[in-house]
């Protein structure tokens, strides 16, 4: 429905989709503008892994000349007026700053809800200590 989207199915409708994630935020904005040019009434969406802080060192799928390709950091940029900020607080599901960063992706996505996965939910899923989990791309954390 996201990529091939039915003009039928959407019309007038309240939609919630599920994504795996959210890297640099270019796909899902032009997906969602074409649900709402579809006449979808609103677009919730919600993400499986927590929001990508650092580009991963290990995997390519957020491999980046820089770390402002990364949706998460060109908000925080837009919100701090620079990138050279400490990333713990926005990396905190429930900080002030972690709730700014998520509010104005959502705005700047055109998204009526936008939620994340936590950390602390993606690791307890996985049943392994948190040290036996690397997440270096959510909280600048890793298993080394």
């Amino acid at each position: 429905m996201k990529l091939i989207p039915n003009r039928h199915l959407l019309k007038g409708k309240r939609v919630v989709f599920c994504d795996d994630s959210i890297v640099r935020g270019t796909q899902l904005r032009d997906n969602v503008n074409i649900l709402y040019r579809y006449d979808a009434k609103e677009v919730h969406m919600r993400i499986a892994c927590p929001p990508i802080m650092h580009s991963c060192p290990y995997l390519g799928f957020s491999a980046s000349k820089s770390s402002l390709e990364l949706i998460t950091r060109r908000i925080i940029k837009e919100l701090e007026g620079n990138d050279s900020v400490a990333l713990d607080k926005y990396a905190m599901t429930d900080s002030e700053q972690y709730t700014k960063m998520v509010d104005c992706i959502r705005r700047k996505l055109n998204i009526t809800t936008l939620r994340f996965n936590t950390v602390e939910d993606l690791v307890a899923s996985i049943g392994l200590p948190k040290a036996c989990v690397c997440t270096h791309c959510y909280d600048g954390t890793g298993n080394d």
